[in-house]
């Protein structure tokens, strides 16, 4: 009987597949198209919904981006239409928006960095807020509570509240657009 060592080298794992090209789509186009739909009126979930939609429609229609943003256009235009075919099915009324302005407004978001320039220069206006004005706008935008339990819990009143609401979004609107002039 030989005594023979057992092997200890470990088999390699197996390489992970390169990335498809309808995985490398919805990486590159993803966090853009669920913006988009945000924007339009589409809740959280719903917005994850249409934008997988649109991915499943692009990857089974022959699309050719003839231009640099004319994949990004075609997103946005059939995210669109799909979120107004949802709403209709919901018998939910979208909210009335000027496409064409919120189209020359996307686009100035996302430049060529895909908005992140924007995202870097809210995040830096923020941090300027003085804290009661955070706090406010926190509530406000990402919370479930009421207007007028927010402004109870402050000891402000409603219209107080909503003019202080204007104020502080006009003051970071302001604070972005000069950060981004830079």
């Amino acid at each position: 009987m030989t005594d023979v060592a057992p092997d200890t080298t470990s088999p390699e794992p197996p390489a992970r597949p390169a990335p498809s090209f309808g995985e490398e789509l919805i990486r590159a186009h993803q966090a853009a198209l669920w913006r988009w739909l945000r924007v339009l009126g589409a809740r959280a979930e719903e917005a994850e919904d249409l934008a997988q939609e649109t991915f499943v429609v692009l990857l089974r229609t022959p699309f050719v981006a003839e231009a640099d943003g004319a994949l990004r256009a075609w997103l946005r235009t059939t995210a669109r239409n799909l979120f107004l075919a949802h709403c209709r099915r919901q018998r939910r009324t979208p909210i009335a928006l000027d496409a064409e302005a919120v189209e020359r407004a996307f686009a100035a978001y996302e430049r060529d960095d895909d908005g992140a320039g924007y995202r870097e220069a809210l995040a830096r206006c923020l941090e300027t807020l003085p804290p009661r004005q955070h706090e406010l706008l926190e509530a406000a935008l990402h919370g479930e509570e009421p207007l007028a339990a927010i402004a109870g819990r402050l000891a402000l009143g409603v219209e107080a509240l909503r003019s202080l609401l204007r104020r502080s979004k006009q003051a970071l609107r302001d604070c972005v657009q000069r950060r981004l002039q830079r």
